[in-house]
């Protein structure tokens, strides 16, 4: 018997993770992940034609076009304008179709069949097939390529699983069953690109924009795609990406007319945005994280008491209060706040410097560690609460040095990964998309290559478990081990905050990544 996962744009409910699988118990078959409304009810026809100037940080010099490499949000942010997904989450975070139309699995759960939309075109005007996505799927689980998602898929399926039946229609053998792949090639970072692909430079994908030229680290111009699949969309001429690595600049270019939309402003400078009348706070709720990590590999952080301390030591209430300018909620060392999986009936650590201090002399350190905290201003809060953490771990006799550098160095700087604590930036993921990335073994975004055997066990218990009050148990003791034991200090999940002229129309905020989620297919300009 097969279970399928269709695409119905007729307007059933959009189903989340959880409630897919229950449909899938309940029915047996003709599972429906619904189609994702991706733009908004007008008023009136949007006005077609301009271009959008978008101001971005995160932007610097080894910045690059191919998507399965992102060194940033600006490399982010083109990508998801040039390419597409098979699936992809919408402004709530609801799982749907996006390249798929139909998702089915065997009786046992480890062999896959997707069915592909048909009609969709690359930019240079030939046809989607099947062959594409294996191509991508190949390409990515090559080690050689380095694609950030080799991790997601690697502990999955072999490149020699992963075949076209016919021209829409793919088959993937599992290395195991495995119950989460419409989530997991809806990260991110599981972008589609046209078999033969080597060469990104000139990149080519099906999304609504195409790729004109670009200046690394610097600026990237596209136009609009008239092979885009949506009728009539999108509406804008083009859309031209700037890198404004600090945050006051970017709100400055847009006070100053530069660009007409910015990304990741700091929770400070909201407040200037919502006096000025010609400008548009964007908001929304989210997942996203503004963390910092201590190295496993680098002393004192191997010795868990200590990593215990500094989760004590941090006043999370300030420090949403002030580097966050209380725009968000205090976190509890865990990522994926937003997803059904999330371990909320774990307590919340407590602010608790006597039980830190008491920890760190446990540990040998009385009163006389000194620890470098790696910092920048790449990300909304990261600089403002690597201060205030090195102000807060004073109060337990821990002296942290802060060595800063610029954003657009931070992360591709000789010291990231390097240094006994760093910060990072984190937006919102499924727990399954999290742990492939953050939490495998040898990912490169396992920034504190913190590992542990019970973790693993408990994670790969989940990723095969169809029923779904199980997997979350044992997501749940996959997550009880990250707090006890882990390497993130997850503080605070930040609300995405970003500005728009306002003239601006038909951004909506989205949970998932700024700029509701950098897809501008419905954005245009009023007349």
């Amino acid at each position: 018997m097969e279970l399928d996962v269709n695409d119905d744009t007729a307007g059933l409910a959009h189903l989340g993770r959880r409630d897919f699988l229950k449909t899938s118990a309940a029915l047996g078959s003709g599972l429906l992940i619904t189609a994702a409304g991706m733009g908004s009810a007008f008023a009136s026809a949007p006005k077609r034609g301009g271009t959008l100037h978008v101001g971005l940080g995160a932007a610097g010099a080894k910045s690059s076009l191919n998507p399965f490499i992102s060194t940033g949000d600006m490399d982010f942010a083109v990508a998801q304008s040039i390419f597409d997904r098979l699936t992809d989450f919408d402004k709530n975070g609801k799982l749907y179709n996006s390249l798929a139309e139909e998702f089915s699995f065997n009786q046992s759960g480890d062999v896959w069949k997707i069915k592909l939309k048909t009609g969709v075109v690359w930019h240079d005007g030939s046809p989607f097939t099947a062959k594409d996505v294996v191509y991508s799927i190949q390409y990515i689980l090559d080690p050689n390529n380095k694609a950030d998602a080799y991790t997601n898929l690697a502990p999955l399926m072999n490149a020699s699983g992963v075949r076209s039946l016919d021209a829409s229609t793919i088959e993937v053998a599992l290395k195991r069953p495995y119950s989460l792949l419409p989530d997991v090639l809806g990260s991110k970072v599981m972008f589609l690109i046209k078999e033969g692909t080597k060469d990104f430079t000139s990149p080519v994908g099906t999304g609504p924009f195409k790729f004109v030229r670009w200046t690394r680290g610097e600026r990237v111009s596209l136009v609009r795609s008239d092979n885009y699949r949506k009728p009539g969309m999108p509406y804008l001429d083009g859309v031209e990406f700037i890198a404004i690595n600090d945050s006051t600049a970017r709100l400055n270019a847009i006070v100053a007319g530069q660009v007409d939309v910015v990304a990741q402003i700091d929770g400070s400078l909201a407040r200037i945005v919502q006096a000025n009348p010609a400008l548009a706070l964007i908001r929304s709720k989210s997942g996203a994280t503004t963390d910092q990590f201590m190295m496993v590999n680098l002393k004192p952080f191997a010795d868990v008491r200590v990593r215990q301390a500094f989760r004590l030591m941090i006043d999370r209430k300030q420090l949403v209060d002030n580097a966050l300018a209380g725009y968000g909620q205090i976190g509890n060392d865990l990522h994926c706040i937003t997803d059904p999986d999330y371990a909320s009936e774990i307590p919340q650590r407590p602010y608790d410097p006597d039980q830190a201090r008491s920890l760190l002399k446990q540990a040998g350190f009385d009163n006389n560690l000194v620890v470098e905290l790696y910092a920048s201003d790449a990300a909304p809060g990261m600089l403002a609460s690597a201060t205030l953490i090195a102000n807060q771990a004073k109060k337990v006799g821990v002296n942290i040095k802060l060595d800063v550098v610029p954003p657009d160095s931070y992360y591709a700087g000789p010291k990231f990964k390097k240094t006994p604590v760093c910060c990072s930036d984190w937006g919102q993921h499924t727990i399954e998309s999290q742990f492939g990335q953050a939490y495998a073994r040898g990912a490169y975004w396992n920034e504190p290559d913190w590992t542990n055997n019970d973790f693993d066990k408990w994670v790969a218990q989940a990723r095969t478990t169809f029923d779904p009050t199980k997997r979350r148990e044992y997501f749940v003791e996959a997550q009880k081990i990250l707090w006890n034991q882990g390497s993130y200090v997850v503080w605070g999940f930040r609300d995405l905050l970003d500005a728009k002229h306002a003239k601006v129309k038909g951004i909506e905020p989205s949970n998932q990544r700024n700029l509701g989620y950098y897809r501008f297919e419905g954005t245009y300009f009023e007349s």
